[in-house]
């Protein structure tokens, strides 16, 4: 396999070459670019089968260098600094990213996952317009995987999550998915909107209705219980919606 690097910091994208050559000598780095114009000439002139790309750059961004190609048949592998608002779009977005210093084990983890993904140029550019808006601060959106499927969810319409073991339930305005990550892997994710009012159930506070019989009405109908030692602190979120 041949791969990029596009970085602008020097001592980053040296540091990078050196782990890919130990990691795994059946990468050959073909090109190395610092600035967007340069970028899009060697990747449309080499056709890697890897792109690492630094989302910030001197003279643009990494999406910059995107809009810049007829296609992104590329696995592309995000670089960047260290910044909690940037680390949670990717999360949301679903799109694979390496943190500023790369830790090898990252890295070689990444480069599996570029391996064996399967190659579909048009979900792959829809997972990297999701995450353009997510950077940008846009309508936040969050994507989620099945083994076979892959759904655009707008957080604002996340009604509520419901634990099943390890798999959790999503259930929004417009549909219901069943994903095999914890509860509290989503509770760690999506923004300070999302109550963990029972053990099994995260609600958007935004679709509270309000409460009966000590159980939540949410926008859809669904009732959703909360635990005694939660009781006190949701109702008085409840009273000052």
């Amino acid at each position: 396999m041949t791969a990029i690097i596009i970085e602008d910091e020097i001592l980053v994208s040296n540091a990078l070459e050196k782990m890919l050559t130990l990691i795994d000598p059946t990468i050959k780095i073909v090109g190395v670019a610092s600035h967007v114009e340069d970028a899009v000439e060697k990747i449309t002139t080499l056709q890697p089968d890897i792109v690492f790309l630094d989302v910030e750059l001197e003279d643009g961004t990494g999406f910059d260098i995107l809009k810049k190609l007829d296609s992104t048949k590329f696995k592309i592998i995000f670089t960047t600094a260290y910044n909690q608002y940037a680390i949670n779009a990717f999360k949301y977005s679903a799109v694979d990213y390496l943190l500023k210093p790369i830790d090898p084990t990252d890295l070689q983890d990444a480069l599996i996952r570029a391996k064996t993904a399967i190659s579909n140029a048009k979900e792959h550019q829809k997972l990297l317009t999701v995450l353009n808006e997510n950077l940008e601060k846009k309508e936040k959106k969050i994507v989620l995987k099945t083994s076979d499927q892959q759904f655009v969810m707008k957080v604002e319409d996340i009604i509520h999550l419901e634990a099943d073991g390890a798999y959790t339930n999503f259930v929004s305005s417009k549909l219901k998915v069943i994903i095999s990550k914890n509860i509290k892997f989503y509770q760690n994710l999506l923004d300070d909107n999302f109550i963990r009012c029972h053990q099994s159930h995260l609600i958007n506070i935004k679709h509270v209705l309000g409460i009966k019989n000590g159980q939540l009405r949410m926008s859809n109908g669904d009732m959703i219980p909360i635990s005694t030692r939660k009781k006190s602190s949701i109702l008085g979120m409840i009273k000052g919606i």
